[in-house]
């Protein structure tokens, strides 16, 4: 960074050569402040040799230096200098020494940092904008490179951007907020749009400042603006300066009406790397409020539904797959039945929640099951993508219930209890391929809680004439009776009492009762688990099912 301002064509009034007193033959920070302290008041600057001496004194890695030249007064000197030569430097020569010197000297501790904000960062912040105004109208002469200036205050001001205390401070700051949008709609300095994205990016870790951010009236413009570059760093910052304003709730549905924005959320999420890994988060932030899921949804004709669903299923990044379905489970929870119509009516999304909910991956799992569950409440039958619904639970139910983990048991069970609450669903429920298996899957499985939801949704879907007959031919309906009833594991005698009450539907029709009769081992379970039955009443009820049963025994 010494090299920064290294020009020999500039003359000013010297005041005077340092004295080399340091030990490795640098000049001292005493000597530094000395000169410098002199220049400042006399009105004019240092030579370039004086200038190379600073910067060479400076450019050392060794933070107790550098705490210890904080400490001494060294920032309030810099500014003091800084200061006076600010308006009579006409080619940026002196600003850009000025400066190097600043940002190697911020390279002291956090607690030194601080303290430099709390003698000259309020004063200091205003030079340092002033500075990028001479770099971004040509005030700085080519020769010496107004880029890696511009570079290098901007580095400085996210220093102060970085720090817990001035976080708040910097961003109320009107002018520095003002000055990062003109420094990333510039053209000048990829390096200085960079560091300027990602202070807005620091500045957004607290919901008072991502308000402030997401409020601003150029900020995000400059953001949209800027991904259209070919420059992936700046895509990067960009994908993480917006995932952390979208975090804020009361940003949500703004940012998703603001122009141009889910244009921009969209070309992220179908990169790769961190840019999708933020988009996708991005999406899940913005879709956790009702005002933002409307504009997520119809968007381009579902274009985020459909790059989600990719995401989800395709994605090698596990982390942008488990975001992506945290996304479409928070789009599952609209209320606004126009908005679940467009989900389950869109070629890939639904059919994508299905192998999601069998993910290999935990946390794909979990959100899409919640999903799966959630449109299950709103899908029913005979509208549009109730079959694909019933392929994904059948498709859902077959996987290893007792291996895998998250609940994921429950939750797909407690899909089906759902859709066989609704009387317009029994019937097609009853006749879907596979679909009584998968549910008889469920009503046995170790879980307890899917155990309950998959009884009762047998119960649930004996409810007519015509599929009492149809479950009581079922042989696999028949066998979870007894396996049920069997079990005389306590956390299941919710389950039992489902499993009874099925019988109790299916005995009040005369032809089922020979089937239920003749069935191996159904009548012993009955009575092996009436017997076993310890409340009087509950007992009374269990046997009036097998006291239907038994005149067809005798017959």
């Amino acid at each position: 960074m010494a090299a920064l301002c290294a020009c020999n064509d500039f003359s000013i009034v010297a005041a005077g050569s340092f004295d080399r007193t340091g030990d490795d033959g640098t000049v001292s920070v005493k000597e530094l402040i000395r000169v410098i302290k002199e220049a400042a008041s006399e009105n004019h600057g240092l030579s370039n040799e004086e200038y190379d001496e600073l910067l060479k004194a400076l450019n050392h890695q060794d933070t107790d230096r550098h705490n210890h030249a904080v400490r001494a007064g060294l920032a309030k000197y810099l500014y003091k200098l800084l200061d006076v030569i600010l308006p009579n430097d006409d080619t940026g020569e002196q600003v850009g020494y000025l400066v190097t010197a600043f940002a190697l000297l911020f390279q002291c501790s956090d607690e030194y940092k601080l303290i430099c904000y709390d003698t000259v960062g309020r004063n200091l912040i205003p030079l340092l904008l002033h500075t990028c105004e001479m770099c971004l109208y040509g005030k700085v002469t080519k020769d010496h490179s107004p880029e890696l200036i511009l570079a290098t205050v901007t580095k400085i001001l996210g220093i102060f951007c970085k720090l817990t205390e001035t976080r708040k401070l910097m961003a109320g700051n009107e002018d520095l907020l003002n000055g990062l949008v003109d420094i990333i709609d510039c053209k000048i300095s990829a390096d200085a749009r960079v560091d300027a994205i990602w202070a807005v990016s620091i500045l957004a870790l607290d919901d008072e400042n991502r308000l402030i951010l997401s409020r601003h009236p150029d900020i995000i413009d400059a953001l949209i603006e800027a991904a259209d570059l070919e420059h992936d760093m700046t895509k990067n910052e960009i994908s993480a300066a917006i995932l952390n304003i979208s975090a804020v709730s009361e940003a949500h549905t703004p940012l998703a009406n603001h122009p141009g924005f889910l244009s921009l959320v969209h070309k992220l999420l179908m990169t790769v790397g961190e840019p999708q890994v933020r988009a996708a988060g991005i999406i899940r932030n913005i879709a956790s409020s009702e005002g933002a899921r409307c504009e997520l949804i119809v968007f381009d004709k579902g274009a985020i539904l459909g790059a989600l669903s990719h995401t989800m299923i395709r994605s090698k990044n596990e982390t942008a797959a488990a975001r992506a379905a945290g996304a479409i489970k928070n789009l599952s929870f609209t209320v606004d039945p126009a908005m679940q119509k467009l989900m389950l009516e869109h070629s890939e999304f639904l059919k994508s929640i299905g192998r999601g909910a069998s993910s290999s991956s935990e946390n794909v799992r979990s959100y899409a099951s919640v999903a799966l569950r959630n449109f299950a409440e709103c899908c029913q039958h005979p509208m549009e993508g109730h079959a694909t619904l019933m392929d994904i639970l059948v498709e859902a139910s077959m996987v290893s219930l007792n291996t895998v983990g998250g609940s994921y048991a429950e939750k797909i069970a407690n899909s089906y209890l759902i859709q066989a609450s609704r009387l317009e669903n029994v019937m097609p429920m009853v006749k879907y391929p596979g679909l009584l298996e998968g549910i008889t899957r469920l009503a046995t499985c170790n879980e307890a809680e899917a155990r309950i939801s998959g009884t009762k949704t047998l119960e649930l879907l004996a409810s007519t004439q015509v599929t009492k007959v149809q479950l009581c031919s079922e042989p696999d309906v028949l066998n979870t009776i007894v396996t049920v009833i069997t079990d005389n594991n306590p956390l299941y005698e919710e389950a039992r009492d489902n499993m009874f009450l099925l019988i109790h539907h299916l005995v009040m029709l005369e032809q089922n009762r020979p089937t239920l009769v003749n069935h191996e081992n159904l009548l012993e379970a009955m009575i092996k688990c009436i017997r076993r039955t310890e409340e009087a009443a509950l007992r009374k009820v269990r046997f009036q099912a097998l006291s239907i049963l038994l005149p067809s025994l005798l017959q």
